[in-house]
Parts: structure tokens; C-alpha cells; sequence
């Protein structure tokens, strides 16, 4: 069954949207993490019969879906204890202030990261910001301590989602405990690079980690929160009086696949490919005269000093968007209270998964910081061309990640993604159209 062909009789206006949806996906290069590509095994086990059974109605056939699941995500994190019922890391961020602090709390965050997730009086802390140096760009360990013991925080939070190079959790952790304070790192966007080896973990060494499932994992929409057992039933506790009832049981199925998936040889060399992809865009970045924050990236994030270049970070959002780039733009605090940089953000995540190469990223990393130096038309249409010179042969997720015997399987497998259904007995023009930008160019045949 193809929805998409369904749904052009069915309801038009609804295939309408799918078709823009699928043009814009196919036609542009999105360098925004939360964009990323699910799974094609994850999304044929949401698009399966288990969408039949919600979590909370069969709860004792999904319990150990549940267990199955916890136990793979602390194996590969080798974490000791998870919950997964928290769908959002909004709601995974205001459990662990819920659990872990009382109103009127001493909290350091770098950026004021989760400052936003307080949307409530009964989450009225103290927030007190850390950030990078403004000379280097780079955190400055000895300052953070100082910082650290003299606001004496109840919590310290790291959420690198602006910061592009490795971080010291053991230095973090050892400034935590000197001053008393709990140690929480979100790695949302970091949380796949770190289960694939290319950047150091927070285990042992943090107290609690959250991250969101999609994105960076390439899973369905969840959140997951890992703890030590010290704090289990804290955290376990507020999850349930709170009202998470956890994961629909096809998106529960889907993310113990995915970190399944996540163990083996394919996802090491997806995240290896994607810090290399990484450091081609800042060379093309850099070679087209852009400034580059920190001067360099060991992660997937590449920053972009909007000072460098002719227009500001919202501008330059707008201008590349029109090329075909989709891009976001942040500010980045510093320790100095007055010294703080506007950024254009790239993440080559969502690039890497469809199967961009290190020099094509090189070579579109130039002509992006051709046109922030210079956003005129010319500059423009050729950053467009290129874009869609690369992005017409790729697909939304490239074989090459999968392991090999789903590759050699996908083949026979109709996936539901969001009704972008998938099937490899089309002809490439419908593939193209209705769903088969998850293939490879090779295997559209």
C-alpha cells in the first residue's frame, strides 16, 4: 500500500503538503541537527502493527519492550540506570529540576542552557552563566572553578549545543564535587558522536544525562534520562506523579531498534564521517573568509563569528535560505557579562546522513562564506546551483550507514515515514517523487 497514491485522491490538499514537504527535504541541505534523518528500520517499526498498541493501555505486553530497551541504552552509554517515558527533553529537563532542586537553588549552566525549560514558578532558580573565554573561544576549566566556589551551585548543567569542541566531564565532575554540587550534561545533540566513540562520554563521571532520541540518534521522538542509582527513584519518582506515560510502543520498538543499530561498525563510521565532514565545512568556511568560532571544530557543530561577515546572523539565516541552506543562528555568552558573539550554526549531521562528502563539504563551505561576505545574486545563485547539483542525486539517508543486513534487505521493505511511504518495485521517477530519496542514486534502478 503507497499512502502518497491514496492520499492524491483521498484528500488532495493533505498530498499537497507531502509533496512540498518531500521537494523541500529532496532540494535543499539542511545543516540543522534536529532535522536529521530517521532510521529507515526505525521508521518501518513506526509505520508497523504496533502502532496498534499504545504503551499505557497494553502496558503489560510493552513492559519488557521497555526493559528491552532500558537495558541497551545503558549498555551503550554504560550508564546504570534509564527512563525513557519522558517524550520531549523539555518535560526530561523540568523532571530532573523537579527531582533534583528546590525553588530559589543555585544553578550554573553554560550558555544558561535549560533556563528556557523554566516556564514555571515552581522553577525559580538562581541561574548563574559560565561560558567560554572571549580571547580563546574555549571553556576555561580554572575559571569555572573559581566561578564554582564562590556561587557555591546546588547544580551545575553542561549542555554543549553551542560548543564545538570535546569537553572535560572528569574536570567538570571534580569541580561538581568540590563544591557540593550535582552534575547534569545534556547531550542531545552530541549523544550519537558520543556513543560512536569520536567524543568523549560524561560516564562515568556525571550525576545525570538527557538527550532526545531523534536528531543525533536518528530514532523516533523521545527523550531519554540516565542516572546513577543514586538517584533512580528520585527521578523515577517525579516521571510517574508527573504524568510521562513513556513512548507509544511502535516508538518504544523503534528506539531499542535504533540502539541496536547504534553498537555496530556503520554508526562508528557514520560519526567518524561526520566529525571529518565537519572540519572539510570550517576549512571552506575559512578559506572563503569566514571567522570561524573557537577557530575550529571537533564535533559536528561548525560557528560561523557573524562579525566577519556583511550581514547579521538573522540575515544571513534569510539569505542562505534562499540558496537552498538551512542554517541557525545563536549567541554565544562568554565569562564576561558584556562580551558575547551571534553566530551562524552548522551542523553537518543531517549532510553526513545523506551522504555528502568532505570535499563537497569543503567546496559548498566556501561559496556559504562567499555569500556572507558578499550576499549578492551572483554569489547566491552559485551557492544554489551547487546545492542542488549535490543534493539531486542524494538520498535522505544513504545506505551506506545501515548495517548489512538491513542493507540487503531494504530492498523488500515498504517503510511508512510519516506517509512518505517506500518501496524499491517503483520505476526512479515515482521513487524520486513519492519516497525514494532513501535510497542511494546506485540503487534506484
Amino acid at each position: 500500500m503507497n499512502p502518497l497514491n491514496i492520499l492524491r485522491k483521498f484528500d488532495p490538499d493533505l498530498y499537497d503538503f507531502f509533496e512540498k514537504e518531500l521537494e523541500h527535504q529532496h532540494g535543499t541541505l539542511s545543516f540543522i541537527p534536529d532535522e536529521n534523518s530517521t532510521s529507515p528500520l526505525c521508521a518501518a517499526i513506526m509505520g508497523n502493527v504496533l502502532v496498534n498498541s499504545v504503551s499505557k493501555v497494553s502496558f503489560n505486553r510493552s513492559l519488557g519492550l521497555e526493559a528491552m530497551a532500558t537495558k541497551r541504552v545503558c549498555e551503550l552509554y554504560n550508564a546504570e540506570h534509564a527512563n525513557l517515558r519522558t517524550i520531549t527533553i523539555e518535560a526530561a529537563s523540568r523532571v530532573v529540576f523537579q527531582a533534583l532542586t528546590k525553588r530559589g537553588d543555585v544553578v550554573m549552566s553554560l550558555d544558561l542552557r535549560k533556563k528556557e525549560h523554566c516556564n514555571s514558578e515552581n522553577f525559580a532558580f538562581r541561574f548563574v552563566n559560565f561560558g567560554v573565554d572571549p580571547k580563546t573561544q574555549q571553556l576555561d576549566y580554572d575559571a569555572i572553578e573559581k566561578q564554582a566556589l564562590v556561587c557555591k551551585p546546588q547544580l551545575i548543567i553542561v549542555s554543549p549545543i553551542n560548543y564545538p569542541l570535546d569537553i572535560d566531564y572528569a574536570r567538570f565532575a571534580k569541580i561538581a564535587k568540590d563544591c557540593g554540587a550535582l552534575l547534569w550534561c545534556d547531550i542531545s545533540q552530541v549523544a550519537g558522536l558520543i556513543a560512536g566513540g569520536v567524543l568523549s562520554s560524561p560516564f562515568p563521571h556525571a550525576d545525570i544525562v538527557t538527550f532526545s532520541a531523534h536528531g543525533a540518534l536518528q530514532g523516533p521522538h523521545g527523550s531519554v534520562i540516565l542516572t546513577t542509582s543514586e538517584l533512580a527513584n528520585a527521578i523515577d519518582r517525579v516521571v510517574t506523579t508527573s504524568g510521562h506515560n513513556g513512548l507509544l510502543t511502535a516508538e518504544l520498538a523503534a528506539l531499542a531498534s535504533r540502539l541496536q543499530e547504534m553498537k555496530g561498525e556503520p554508526h562508528k563510521a557514520y560519526v567518524r564521517a561526520v566529525v571529518e565532514n565537519a572540519k572539510a565545512l570550517a576549512e571552506g568556511l575559512q578559506r572563503g573568509g569566514a571567522k570561524i568560532i573557537s577557530n575550529g571544530t571537533q564535533s559536528h557543530f561548525v560557528m560561523v563569528d557573524c562579525k566577519s561577515s556583511a550581514i547579521a546572523a538573522r540575515g544571513a539565516q534569510e539569505v542562505l535560505s534562499q540558496a537552498g541552506v538551512m542554517v541557525r543562528i545563536c549567541n554565544i555568552l562568554t565569562s564576561d557579562p558584556n562580551v558575547r558573539y551571534e553566530a551562524v550554526r552548522f551542523s553537518t549531521l543531517v549532510p553526513t546522513t545523506r551522504g555528502v562528502t568532505s570535499i563537497q563539504m569543503e567546496n559548498i563551505g566556501e561559496a556559504i562564506a562567499q555569500v556572507l561576505m558578499n550576499p549578492d545574486d551572483r554569489h547566491i545563485k552559485t551557492l544554489h546551483d551547487l546545492v542542488s547539483k549535490i543534493t539531486c542525486v542524494l538520498p535522505a539517508f544513504s545506505l551506506s550507514w545501515l548495517e548489512p543486513s538491513v542493507r540487503e534487505n531494504i530492498a523488500s521493505v515498504s517503510y511508512d515515514l510519516t506517509e512518505k511511504s517506500c518501496t524499491r518495485d517503483k520505476k526512479t521517477d515515482e521513487l524520486k517523487k513519492i519516497g525514494g530519496l532513501f535510497l542511494d542514486k546506485g540503487s534506484r534502478s
